[in-house]
């Protein structure tokens, strides 16, 4: 093999690997009716059922509609697409809806455990992240989302929570919701190749610290 064919085989090996077209065309509708679907849910929480359930079933036609006719298609203009972190959240609080009340005692304690460490980590990393966009870090944070070894890194946290609290039927969900988002995210690469996207988005982490800095107002009141 001749030295530029060589070189023309590494930089398609170096390359990362990124969605089609085809495929944030297909992700992006489905990621921002799930991500809407259970925060229009969340914000209807005070009003009856009915309310609640036709909130989300009118964000989610407005979703489906095609072309700019389509709310994600504003969205995506000015927040590209919601990680799948944000979209899997959705989806797991529509189906703590959906499956009744919400736990109670140890069981709920468990879980709140678990949530708990995951917002750390996630309002770490998006600190992280921004020191990154600012160019304070000594190397490329966001560059390594796009290579395995950051992939092994999340896989070894999770693993290190399922040993932590995957006795505890509680947090087995959640726990399955993480590594689900893990798997199609190496499945897809949605929403953009890179793992961080992935796991985190804006979005998502101003929330994560509003909810903290409620908590903590609540606390001193």
């Amino acid at each position: 093999m001749d030295p530029l064919s060589l070189s023309s085989v590494l930089t398609v090996l170096q390359a990362p690997l990124v969605p089609g077209l085809d495929a944030q065309a297909l992700a992006r509708p489905l990621l921002w009716a799930l991500t809407l679907g259970g925060a229009v849910h969340w914000l209807a929480r005070g009003h009856s059922p009915r309310v609640r359930q036709a909130a989300l079933v009118l964000v989610l036609l407005w979703v489906a509609l095609p072309g700019s006719a389509s709310l994600a298609f504003w969205l995506a203009q000015a927040f590209q697409m919601p990680s799948l972190s944000s979209a899997a959240l959705g989806l797991g609080y529509l189906w703590r809806v959906w499956r009744g009340p919400p736990m109670a005692g140890a069981r709920a304690a468990t879980a709140c455990q678990l949530m708990r460490s995951l917002r750390w980590l996630a309002v770490l990393l998006g600190w992280l992240l921004l020191l990154d966009l600012l160019a304070l870090l000594p190397l490329s944070l966001y560059g390594l989302g796009f290579g395995t070894p950051a992939l092994g890194v999340a896989v070894s946290l999770l693993l290190l929570f399922w040993l932590r609290w995957g006795v505890q039927p509680a947090a087995r969900p959640w726990l399955a919701l993480a590594a689900a988002v893990l798997l199609l995210f190496v499945l897809t690469r949605w929403p953009s190749g890179n793992l961080w996207d992935a796991l985190l988005d804006p979005l998502l982490w101003l929330g994560l610290q509003l909810r903290w800095l409620w908590a903590w107002r609540g606390r001193r009141a």
